[in-house]
């Protein structure tokens, strides 16, 4: 093209004008027609008029996916009895420039709002050997997620194949109409790149759809009111709460033992959970131990110390001279203090291990040494707590003395009462940090159930 430019452009401008102007309304003409040909240009060389807005294009194809979806449910509450299935993969890492995921564990259950779970499907999967250069973020993902083993995993199955047809099989036991998998928004994407890796590598053809489980919830609201449905924001928030991160028996029993929440059937079924609390009153549910975990009213996971069980740690800023290193003494973690000056043995307070349930707690008790009492008029003046001027600092201290209950649809407000606020804060005289918390450790704390809570 440049040469054509350089042979034709000496008779260009030896052309009258009058000839000119033909080839110019010529040339406008086809400018008009073809705005693609002649459009702007990206960096790669390609139209801009070409590029795709993918957003776009996904926010439509969600949008026609959820009428599908919804016109398929029968009117009314009969929506109680249709049947989801929740997915869920883990991977090590996200590989990038596109190179994909590599998934390590995948977990299906089918639940409805009637029944709650009914059905589960677990597996570890054999991810393959990471790619060069990327062994540490698959490493530092697993150390900080799930703790799956990049590597040697005797859990994992290789099997590619029959995992496929388990997978297929649990979904549709005909073998056709292959029902929608729900996944959170933020995970669709992995998903469904992850399915299609499952497929190629068992060599079979994935019938799979990875549909939005927010939508989900979205229209579920929006079926059972006449009001507007919760945003995104909101239902995000339910799906993401931490009520049921630790329940027992809502992991796989490796994840269990490790005692980490990214587990892939332990998410999908905590997002059973908030669906069943959400809509317990929307629809009227009868819950059961499917819909949501059971937790027993005499197990407690708290403890209430007595009115002698602080003090104030009153040793000085700088060590001891017979605390000091002397150039005899070894550097690093071999040295250890003297004895004499240990924290427990300075202060009184042993700090043995208690457990009141699955979960150990460690509990601070004072020996009877009048002498290291917080309340003990030997109590520098420095060291006196002012008036709060709002409850909420006194309801911040209140969490050294109880700790909280979260407990899910109908869980109680654990704290004190109205009165015992005003009492705390009513003397217009400075309290001592060990005077105010004892008469807060000598309250009786209050759980005041919600109205939800009395239909269990």
């Amino acid at each position: 093209m440049a040469d054509v430019v350089k042979l034709a452009h000496p008779s260009w401008k030896a052309m009258p004008e009058s000839e000119k102007q033909e080839y110019e309304r010529q040339a406008k003409e086809l400018k008009r027609s073809a705005p693609n040909q002649a459009g702007r240009l990206d960096c790669k060389g390609r139209p801009l008029a070409d590029r795709v807005d993918t957003e776009a294009v996904m926010a439509k194809r969600r949008l026609e996916e959820r009428k599908r979806v919804v016109a398929a449910w029968p009117p009314g509450i009969g929506v109680v009895q249709e049947k989801f299935l929740l997915l869920n993969i883990q991977s090590l890492c996200e590989l990038p420039d596109g190179m994909g995921y590599m998934p390590c564990e995948i977990g299906v259950v089918e639940y409805s709002l009637q029944d709650g779970i009914t059905r589960e499907f677990h597996r570890f999967i054999q991810p393959g050997k990471p790619p060069l250069g990327y062994r540490y973020l698959c490493q530092s993902t697993s150390d900080n997620t799930h703790q799956i083993p990049i590597e040697g995993f005797e859990l994992a199955e290789g099997n590619y194949h029959r995992l496929w047809l388990d997978l297929c099989k649990f979904a549709s036991p005909n073998g056709r109409n292959f029902p929608p998998l729900y996944s959170q928004v933020t995970h669709t994407a992995m998903c469904e790149w992850c399915l299609s890796w499952l497929a190629e590598m068992a060599e079979e053809y994935n019938s799979f759809h990875v549909y939005e489980l927010d939508g989900l919830v979205q229209d579920l609201y929006d079926h059972a009111t006449e009001g507007p449905p919760p945003s995104m924001s909101m239902v995000a928030s339910i799906l993401n709460t931490s009520v049921f991160d630790y329940e027992d028996g809502s992991s796989c029993e490796y994840h269990a033992s490790k005692e980490v929440k990214y587990c892939a059937l332990g998410t999908i079924k905590r997002f059973c959970f908030s669906i069943s609390d959400s809509m317990a009153q929307v629809y009227s549910l009868n819950l059961t131990p499917r819909h949501l975990p059971e937790r027993p009213e005499n197990k407690g996971h708290y403890t209430i110390l007595p009115s002698d069980a602080f003090a104030l740690d009153r040793r000085p800023m700088w060590d001891p001279p017979s605390r000091q290193r002397t150039t005899s003494q070894p550097r690093g973690a071999a040295y250890n203090p003297p004895p004499s000056y240990g924290r427990d043995q300075w202060n009184g307070v042993t700090a043995p291990s208690t457990s009141d349930g699955n979960f150990p707690a460690r509990d601070i008790r004072l020996h009877a040494q009048p002498s290291h009492s917080a309340s003990s008029s030997s109590v520098p003046e420095t060291q006196a707590l002012r008036k709060p001027t709002t409850p909420g600092f006194v309801a911040q201290l209140s969490g050294a003395v109880v700790a909280g209950l979260g407990r899910g649809r109908g869980r109680g407000t654990l704290g004190l009462t109205p009165e015992q606020m005003r009492s705390l804060t009513a003397t217009t005289q400075p309290q001592s940090v060990g005077g105010l918390q004892q008469k807060m450790a000598g309250m009786t704390v209050h759980t005041q159930p919600s109205g939800r809570e009395t239909s269990d």
